[in-house]
C-alpha cells in the first residue's frame, strides 16, 4: 500500500511538470510569433521605404517614395500590397504557421501636406546637417541683414511713389501748355505768344520715354542670349487640387523660425536654377525667379525680378540724391530753368522731385544692368561710386554700354539680392513654387511625365492581422517615416 500511494504522487507531480512544459513550450512558440510577425512587418515597411525615388534623392536630396508608380494617380492600395509581399516570406521562414489574414493602411502622410510642411521639413534637416550649427547661424545673419536694407530701400521707394510727383508734373505741363495755346489763341491774327526758351535741355521727357522701354532690353547686355523656355503652369502643385494624406502620423512637430526659413531659401539656391547660373535640367532654366515671378514664362520671371530689383535701387539711389548738397543743387537749378521755360515758376520745387525721381531712375538702370553682367553694386550710394551725372541724363541709352569697374567688393551681387528677395516671398510661395520647379524637371525626363509632388509618400501607418497556427490572431501597428 505505501509504494502505491508513493507512485499515485509522483505521477500527480509528474502531470503538474509537464502541463508546465507545455504552457511554457507554447508560450515561447507565441513569443517567438509575435517577434516574427514584428520583424516581418518592419522588413514589409523598411523594404517599401527603400523604394525610394534615385531621382530625388541624387538631384535634389530627398527621400520620397513614387506612390503612384508611375501613373500619375496615389495607388496605396498597390502600396499595401508592397508590405505584404515583403512580410510574406519572414513569415514562412519557421514552423510556425504563420498568415495575413487581413489588414489596411490607418495612417499616411505626403509631401504636399499641411501647405508641404513634410518637404519643407526634409528640406531644412538637410541643409542642417550640410551646414551645422555655426554655417546656419552666419547664413542667418547675412540673410537678415541684406534683407533689412532691401526692405529699407523698398519702403522708401513706396514713400516717392506716394508722392505721385511724376504725375503731379504731367499735369502741370498739360496745364502750361494750354495756357500757351490760349494766350496765342487771344492774340492778333499772326502773332505769337512770347514764351521763353528753357535754357538747358529737359531731361524728363526722355526719361519718361525710355521708361516706357522693356526692363530687360535696358538691364541685359545681350537680350537674344536669354532662355526662351516657357512651361504650361496649370497642372502643376501650386495650381491643382492635391492628394491628401490619412490620419495623424505622430513625430517631430518643426517648429519654423527664421533660421528654417534661411535654410530653405538656401537650399532653393543651390538645387534651382538662375540667372546668373542657369538649370542644366529640364524645365524652366531661371527657377529661383520663377518663385518670384509665377509665370511660366523664363522671360517674363526674369522681367518680373528686374523690375522689383529696379524698385530697391530706385529707394536706395534716391534717397543719396536727396541728401546730396551738390545733387540737391543741380537739381534744383535745372528745375528753375524749365519752371521759367514754361512760365510756371510756382512748379519749381515739384519739377526737382521729378529730376531727382528721373536720375535715381537712370542711375537705378546702371545698377541694375551691372548685376545682370555679374558686377557687385553697393547697398548705399556715395559721391564716390556714383555713377550718371546730371548732364548726361538725356544721353542714358548711351551710357548703357560704357564699361565699368567691377563695383563695391563689399556690395551685393545678383544672387544677393535675389536671396534677400526670396526672403521677403512668403513660406508658402517659397514651398510651392520649388515643388512646381521639381515636377516640372522630372517630368521632362523620360517616363517621367506622370510625376506628382502630391503622389511622394513620406510616412504610412499600418495595421495587420496575421493568425498563428489557425488559431490565434496577433495584431501588429507598426509606423515608418523618413522623418519618424
Amino acid at each position: 500500500m505505501r509504494k502505491g500511494s508513493i507512485t499515485v504522487f509522483f505521477a500527480l507531480v509528474l502531470s503538474i511538470v509537464i502541463v508546465l512544459i507545455c504552457t511554457s513550450i507554447e508560450s515561447v512558440k507565441m513569443m517567438c510569433a509575435r517577434t516574427q510577425i514584428a520583424n516581418s512587418a518592419d522588413v514589409g515597411m523598411y523594404s517599401l521605404f527603400a523604394q525610394y525615388d534615385r531621382y530625388l534623392l541624387e538631384h535634389y536630396n530627398l527621400f520620397y517614395v513614387d506612390a503612384s508608380y508611375g501613373t500619375g494617380e496615389l495607388r496605396m492600395s498597390q502600396v499595401y500590397r508592397t508590405v505584404e509581399d515583403y512580410m510574406d516570406p519572414i513569415l514562412e521562414q519557421n514552423y510556425l504557421d504563420l498568415s495575413i489574414c487581413s489588414g489596411g493602411i490607418t495612417s499616411f502622410g505626403l509631401a504636399t501636406d499641411d501647405h508641404g510642411q513634410p518637404f519643407y521639413g526634409q528640406v531644412v534637416g538637410y541643409m542642417k546637417d550640410t551646414l551645422g550649427i555655426q554655417g546656419v547661424q552666419l547664413l542667418l545673419d547675412k540673410i537678415q541683414e541684406n534683407t533689412g536694407e532691401v526692405e529699407e530701400q523698398q519702403e522708401m521707394r513706396k514713400q516717392v511713389e506716394d508722392n505721385n510727383s511724376m504725375a503731379d508734373y504731367d499735369d502741370e505741363m498739360a496745364r502750361a501748355g494750354n495756357d500757351s495755346a490760349q494766350a496765342e489763341a487771344q492774340l492778333p491774327d499772326g502773332g505769337a505768344a512770347d514764351v521763353p526758351e528753357a535754357l538747358v535741355e529737359n531731361p524728363i521727357d526722355t526719361i519718361q520715354e525710355i521708361q516706357k522701354m522693356g526692363i530687360l532690353e535696358l538691364v541685359v547686355s545681350n537680350p537674344a542670349s536669354l532662355s526662351e523656355q516657357e512651361i504650361d503652369t496649370s497642372g502643376l502643385t501650386s495650381h491643382r487640387e492635391l492628394e491628401r494624406g490619412m490620419g495623424v502620423l505622430t513625430g517631430e512637430v518643426l517648429q519654423s523660425s527664421a533660421a528654417d526659413h534661411a535654410l530653405f531659401q538656401e537650399y532653393i539656391m543651390q538645387k534651382c536654377g538662375t540667372y546668373v547660373h542657369p538649370s542644366k535640367g529640364s524645365g524652366l532654366k531661371y527657377q529661383a525667379e520663377y518663385i518670384i515671378g509665377q509665370s511660366g514664362s523664363d522671360k517674363e520671371n526674369l522681367k518680373k525680378t528686374a523690375n522689383r530689383l529696379l524698385i530697391i535701387r530706385e529707394g536706395v539711389n534716391f534717397a543719396h540724391l536727396y541728401t546730396d548738397p551738390g545733387k540737391r543743387s543741380q537739381s534744383a537749378a535745372l528745375a528753375a530753368a524749365i519752371a521759367s521755360g514754361f512760365l510756371v515758376p510756382p512748379a519749381a520745387g515739384m519739377i526737382e522731385m521729378v529730376i531727382l525721381l528721373c536720375w535715381s531712375f537712370a542711375e537705378s538702370v546702371l545698377d541694375v544692368r551691372a548685376l545682370f553682367d555679374g558686377s557687385r553694386v553697393p547697398l548705399l550710394k556715395n559721391t564716390q561710386n556714383w555713377n550718371l551725372s546730371l548732364e548726361n541724363l538725356p544721353n542714358l541709352i548711351n551710357e548703357l554700354t560704357v564699361q565699368r569697374s567691377d563695383g563695391d567688393e563689399q556690395g551685393l551681387n545678383y544672387e544677393d539680392y535675389l536671396r534677400a528677395l526670396l526672403f521677403l516671398e512668403s513660406a508658402d510661395s517659397k514651398i510651392m513654387g520649388s515643388m512646381d520647379m521639381i515636377e516640372a524637371d522630372i517630368r521632362n525626363q523620360q517616363g517621367r511625365e506622370n510625376f506628382r509632388m502630391d503622389c511622394c509618400l513620406d510616412a504610412m501607418e499600418v495595421e495587420i492581422d496575421v493568425r498563428v497556427n489557425r488559431t490565434r490572431t496577433y495584431t501588429v501597428l507598426h509606423q515608418y517615416g523618413y522623418d519618424l
